[in-house]
């Protein structure tokens, strides 16, 4: 039996002559390893993408500027010369990081540790969830995952993680087993 040679290689399938496997049948294709198999696909709502996953999280931001604002012009009044205005200053200080604390922990650890949502996550309509069950993550591990952000937030790469990850995870939501999906928060 004769090949005929073509310019985009050899023809497909063993070299004549090639000793036959005797578990496949003629033309059938072996099978792939388990360990190649294809990329993650969740059950249920599709992944967030970066670019959603980063407008809740500017939102979000956004929101605790006028926390931080507050903060800035207390730490300005602290300046000024004068015992009431320091006073005064330092309080607004004062006021202005526990705002801003305040509205954090409970935006991101019991907000969306109940509901699977910040205030960001709910204009753009992605959830954070429990990577099995795709339940709400509870406060615990909403509060763990924030304080794993650390991990991410250096030379923020963790950050950027999602873009060529399967499961588009952060390093936080890989050590807590958390997706963020897309799912419109449910109107009340």
């Amino acid at each position: 039996m004769t090949h005929q040679m073509s310019n985009f290689g050899p023809p497909p399938g063993p070299p004549p002559g090639a000793p036959q496997d005797p578990t496949r049948g003629p033309g059938e294709q072996p099978q792939a390893p388990p360990w190649a198999q294809q990329s993650y696909v969740p059950t249920g709502p599709p992944l967030a993408t970066w670019g959603r996953r980063a407008s809740g999280a500017l939102i979000d931001a956004a929101l605790l500027v006028p926390f931080y604002l507050v903060a800035g012009v207390g730490g300005g009044l602290s300046q000024e010369s004068g015992f009431f205005v320091t006073i005064f200053g330092l309080l607004v200080t004062l006021v202005g990081w526990l705002g801003f604390i305040g509205f954090a922990v409970w935006n991101h650890v019991l907000k969306q540790g109940r509901t699977g949502y910040t205030i960001g996550k709910g204009v753009v309509g992605i959830k954070l969830v429990r990577k099995e069950s795709q339940a709400t993550t509870g406060v615990p591990m909403a509060l763990g995952r924030q304080l794993l952000h650390v991990l991410d937030a250096f030379c923020f790469i963790g950050y950027l993680w999602p873009l060529w990850d399967d499961k588009r995870q952060t390093f936080a939501d890989k050590i807590v087993a958390t997706l963020v999906l897309v799912e419109p928060r449910p109107q009340t």
